[in-house]
C-alpha cells in the first residue's frame, strides 16, 4: 500500500549540496517526474533526535511506504533519495517545524487486554490515575475515603443484580487488608469485591463468597485466610486464591464484542502520552493462546488502532493437552508476525506482586515477619525453562523481590552452562528489590533487564517501615545495570503504573519520592541519554524487534513521537512536563487531538481451534487447557496448585454448565 500523502505546506525549502551546488525542494512537486510512483514524505523538525550514535541528530526524515528512507541533518542530505526514480512524488510536511521527532515511545511490559479490564471497574487507588479521554481519577486518601467511593457507586447502580467489582485498591497506602466483615458494613446483600492495584490480592463480601461458593474446604487454597473459627474470611491473598474465587466472576462482566471498545481506552493512554508501541506480557492468560490471539490479530490491524504490539506468550497457557510446552505453536505464531502484531518469546512467573509486598525478599526480610509467595518455586524454574530455551526462543521472567531475582539469575546459569547461548535475550521483568551482584550476575550470563521505575517513586516511601529505608529507596534500581553493562529498559505495566514514557525518564533520572519529595538512592540515578534509550531503542532490544523499531534510521518502520521540547535539553526536573503533540506510526500522523472513545464495536469471533469451530456467541474462557476435575475437591486443587507455573490470571471456564478450572499458578 502506499503511503498516504502528509499535508503539503507552501514553503520552499533552500539549501547547498555537498558539491557547494544550491538546490531547491519545492513542496508537493514531484521531483521524478515519475506519474504512479510511490510518494515520499520528508517529515522536517526543530530537531530529530535518532538514537543512532553515528549520526544522532537530524532535521528532516524522508518515508515512503511506512520505512524511512534516509535521515538528514538538512534536506540536501536526503537529495539522492528525493531526486532518484523511486522516489515518486515528493511532499515536504513541515507540520513539525518547530517540533522535536524522538523515536516513538515503547511500552516494554504491557497488559492491553489484563490492563483495560481493570481500568474499566470503579477505582480506588491511592495515588491518581490518568484518563485519556479527561480528568484523572483523583485517588482516594484513606480507608473512609475507599468506603464513601463505594457507598457512591453503590448508590449510582442501585438493583443492579451483578457483582459490584472494584479495582486498585492499595493496601500499603490504607494500611490495612479488607475483609467480609468490614465489606458487609457497607453491603450485606448485593455480591461486593474488592480488588487490589497489584491485581493479585481479591477481598469479597458474605454474599460474594456466598455467589461464588466459597466453603471451609477453600482454606486448603494457599491465600485463602480465616476467621478464628476457621471459616474463610473474605481474603484472597496471592495469585492462587485470588484466581480461584475472581476468574469466573471477571470471566462474565465482558463479551468479545465489548472488549475492542475496552482496549481502546488503554491504546488512547499510550498514545496521549506518546506510545507507539505497546506490548502483552502475557498472551493467553486470560482466554487461551488461540482465543486472544484472534483478538489481538482483528484489534491491532483495526485502522482506528495507531499503536503496534509485541505479543509475548504466557509459557503455562501454552501447553498441549497432555501439559507439553507448545513450542512449535508459538513457532507459528512468531512466523505469523506483522508490522503492527510481532509475537515474540515466552513469559514466566517467579515471586509474586510489588505493589502489596507479595514478592519474596532475602535475609532480613520484611521488618512484619511477612514470606511473600512464590508463583513458580524457585527449584522447579529450570524445567519450566528448559524446553524453551532449548527450542531457542526469548525468554521473560515476573520477579519483583531479590530472593526471586537470586533464582532467576542462578536458573539462567545452569541454563548457560547446559547449553551455551548467544543473543538469547533473557530478560528480568520488574527487577524490584535486587543487589549489585545480580546486576553483574545478569552481565556475565547476557541477560537483560526491564525495570518498573514506579516502584521507586510511588511506593518507595510507604515501603520505607516494610523493608527498612535502604532496601526501599533502592528499588528499582538503574544505575547499577547500566554500570554493569546490562541492557535495561523501562516499564509501567499498566494498570500497575500509567503508560507515561516522559514521567518514566524523569523519574530514571531524578528519583524522587512521590510522599517525601526526597532524592531516594541518588546513586540509581542515570542521564537523560540513557533513561531515553530505556524507551527507545533498549525497550525494543528486549523485546527483540530492535531491527524495526526504537531508532530513527534508514530501514526502520516511521514512528516517532512528537515533543514539544527535547528532553535532553530542559531541566532534569522539567522531562516529565513536555508535552506530546502525538505519534507518527508508520508515516501517519496522529495527533493527540484525535483521540476519543469508540462506541462498542462486535470483535471478532473467538476461534475453538480444538473443535474448528467458530464461536459468535461469547466463548467461555479456558478450553482446551481446562482442568475439569479440579473444582470437586479443594484438597486435591490445592496440591494441583502445587504442581503450577502460573500468575494470576490462568483462567477458569463454563462448559456445560460446569465451572471449571484452568490451571491456576501456585504460591509459596
Amino acid at each position: 500500500m502506499l503511503l498516504a500523502l502528509a499535508l503539503s505546506v507552501a514553503a520552499t525549502s533552500s539549501a547547498v549540496n555537498p558539491f557547494g551546488q544550491p538546490s531547491t525542494i519545492r513542496s508537493g512537486q514531484p521531483l521524478a517526474n515519475a506519474s504512479g510512483q510511490p510518494s515520499t514524505t520528508v517529515f522536517v523538525a526543530r530537531e530529530v533526535i535518532t538514537m543512532d550514535p553515528g549520526w544522532p541528530t537530524a532535521t528532516c526524515v524522508a518515508v515512503q511506504d511506512g520505512r524511512i528512507i534516509s535521515v538528514g541533518r538538512t534536506l540536501d542530505d536526503l537529495k539522492p533519495w528525493l531526486t532518484a526514480p523511486s522516489a515518486g512524488t515528493v511532499t515536504i510536511d513541515e507540520t513539525f517545524k518547530d517540533k522535536v521527532l524522538v523515536p516513538g515511545f515503547i511500552e516494554a511490559h504491557g497488559h492491553p487486554l489484563l490492563g483495560a479490564i481493570a481500568l474499566a471497574q470503579p477505582c480506588l487507588t491511592a495515588i491518581p490515575m490518568p484518563s485519556p479521554y479527561g480528568p484523572a481519577f483523583p485517588g482516594v486518601k484513606d480507608v473512609a475515603a475507599v468506603k464513601a467511593a463505594i457507598e457512591a457507586h453503590l448508590a449510582s447502580t442501585k438493583g443492579s443484580p451483578d457483582p459490584a467489582i472494584f479495582w486498585g485498591y492499595d493496601v500499603i497506602a490504607m494500611g490495612r487488608h479488607l475483609d467480609a466483615a468490614w465489606l458487609d458494613g457497607i453491603e450485606a446483600t448485593r455480591p461486593l469485591i474488592v480488588w487490589d492495584s497489584s491485581e493479585h490480592f481479591v477481598y469479597a463480601n458474605t454474599a460474594a463468597m456466598a455467589k461464588r461458593g466459597v466453603t471451609k474446604e477453600a482454606l486448603a487454597i494457599t491465600g485463602v485466610m480465616a476467621r478464628a473459627d476457621g471459616t474463610p474470611n473474605g481474603q484472597f491473598l496471592g495469585t492462587s486464591a485470588a484466581t480461584w474465587f475472581l476468574a469466573p466472576i471477571v470471566q462474565s462482566i465482558f463479551t468479545p464484542e465489548q472488549l475492542p471498545g475496552v482496549m481502546q481506552y488503554l491504546v488512547d493512554l499510550g498514545w496521549r502520552n506518546g506510545v507507539t508501541t505497546t506490548s502483552e506480557m502475557s498472551l493467553g492468560q486470560i482466554a487461551g493462546v488461540d482465543r486472544e490471539t484472534k483478538l489481538y490479530q482483528s484489534f491491532f490491524h483495526d485502522p482506528r488502532v495507531p499503536l503496534r504490539c509485541v505479543a509475548v506468550t504466557a509459557a503455562s497457557a501454552a501447553r498441549t493437552s497432555d501439559g507439553l510446552s507448545d513450542t512449535a505453536r508459538v513457532g507459528e505464531l512468531q512466523e505469523s508476525s506483522t508490522d503492527k502484531l510481532i509475537f515474540r518469546g515466552v513469559k514466566f512467573f517467579a515471586d509474586d506482586a510489588f505493589l502489596p509486598l507479595g514478592m519474596v525478599v532475602e535475609q532480613p526480610g520484611y521488618t512484619d515477619g511477612r514470606t511473600g509467595f512464590w508463583i513458580t518455586k524457585p527449584e522447579d524454574l529450570v524445567a519450566a525453562y528448559r524446553p524453551w530455551w532449548e527450542a531457542g526462543f526469548h525468554l521473560h521472567t515476573h520477579t519483583n523481590g531479590n530472593a526471586g531475582v537470586d533464582a532467576v539469575v542462578r536458573s539462567l546459569r545452569i541454563l548457560q552452562e547446559s547449553k551455551p547461548r548467544f543473543d538469547h535475550r533473557f530478560t528480568i521483568q520488574h527487577y524490584g528489590i535486587s543487589t549489585p551482584e545480580n546486576a553483574r550476575d545478569l552481565a556475565t550470563l547476557g541477560g537483560l533487564a526491564s525495570v518498573n521505575p514506579y516502584y521507586l517513586h510511588n511506593r518507595a516511601d510507604l515501603n520505607v517501615p516494610y523493608l527498612g529505608t535502604d532496601r526501599a529507596e533502592l528499588s528499582s534500581r538503574l544505575g547499577t545495570l547500566v554500570g554493569a553493562g546490562v541492557v535495561t529498559a523501562m516499564h509501567t505495566d499498566t494498570p500497575v503504573s500509567p503508560p507515561i514514557p516522559l514521567e518514566c525518564m524523569w523519574i530514571a533520572v531524578n528519583r524522587v519520592g512521590r510522599f517525601s519529595g526526597k532524592v531516594l538512592g541518588a546513586g540509581e540515578r542515570v542521564n537523560p541519554m540513557q533513561a531515553l534509550k530505556m524507551v527507545t531503542i533498549d525497550a525494543a532490544y528486549t523485546l527483540g524487534v530492535e531491527d524495526r523499531l526504537g531508532s530513527i534510521r534508514t530501514g526502520k518502520l516511521a514512528d516517532f513521537t512528537v515533543l514539544d521540547r527535547s528532553p535532553l535539553a530542559v531541566d532534569a526536573m522539567a522531562i516529565r512536563d513536555i508535552s506530546v503533540w502525538g505519534i507518527v506510526v508508520g508515516g501517519v500522523k496522529h495527533p493527540v487531538t484525535d483521540i476519543a472513545p469508540r462506541p462498542a464495536v462486535k470483535a471478532a469471533a473467538w476461534i475453538d481451534r480444538a473443535a474448528g469451530q467458530e464461536m459468535v456467541a461469547p466463548r467461555p474462557f479456558g478450553g482446551r487447557y481446562a482442568n475439569t476435575a479440579a473444582l470437586q475437591d479443594p484438597q486435591a486443587l490445592a496440591q494441583h496448585l502445587a504442581s503450577c507455573s502460573m500468575e494470576f490470571w490462568r483462567t477458569m471456564t463454563r462448559e456445560h454448565g460446569l465451572m471449571v478450572i484452568a490451571e491456576p499458578s501456585a504460591e509459596r
